[in-house]
């Protein structure tokens, strides 16, 4: 019986090592090939430009309400009951417009990122994918998500990079 288990445990150790070491793993820092992309800088601009447009009609907002704002304190000791609630009616309603707009202007910036980023994604997944094949690496992780990476471990991110042709 005992002969037997060695026979096995001397069969199955070479076997064992051979497949550990034909299964490949490497890892690819996503993030930093992501920045490295000129598409990405792109999109950081019109992003950029975009928050500016936003900005500038917040800050023309802003400065309506101010104004209407120093003007009924100005004079609120002179106007009538009417006029007091009509112009802070007023003034309810910019400072509404600029919640509304602000709230629009996120939802339309974040839409725009979205939609900015999945081709730049698609993009560097089909890199990866492309190395992945071409090294018979089993798995390519992100090395943003582990704690601990091997010295040993196949980094292939210069790899990933090379095939979208960044330096």
């Amino acid at each position: 019986m005992i002969k037997k288990i060695l026979l096995i445990a001397l069969v199955a150790f070479p076997v064992i090592s051979f497949a550990q070491e034909s299964q490949k793993i490497a890892y690819v820092n996503y993030y930093d090939v992501v920045a490295a992309m000129p598409e990405a800088k792109q999109m950081q601009d019109s992003l950029q430009k975009r928050a500016n447009e936003i900005q500038a009609e917040l800050k023309v907002l802003q400065d309506e309400y101010t104004n209407k704002m120093a003007d009924y304190v100005n004079k609120q000791d002179s106007l009538n009951e009417s006029i007091k609630k009509r112009r802070m009616a007023d003034i309810e309603q910019v400072r509404t417009r600029a919640a509304n707009y602000q709230e629009t202007a996120a939802q339309e910036q974040e839409e725009l990122q979205q939609k900015l980023s999945q081709p730049i994604q698609e993009k560097l997944q089909k890199a990866i994918n492309e190395v992945g094949k071409e090294n018979n690496f089993l798995y390519i992780v992100n090395s943003g998500v582990f704690l601990y990476v091997s010295p040993n471990a196949i980094d292939a991110t210069p790899l990933v990079k090379k095939k979208l042709g960044i330096k």
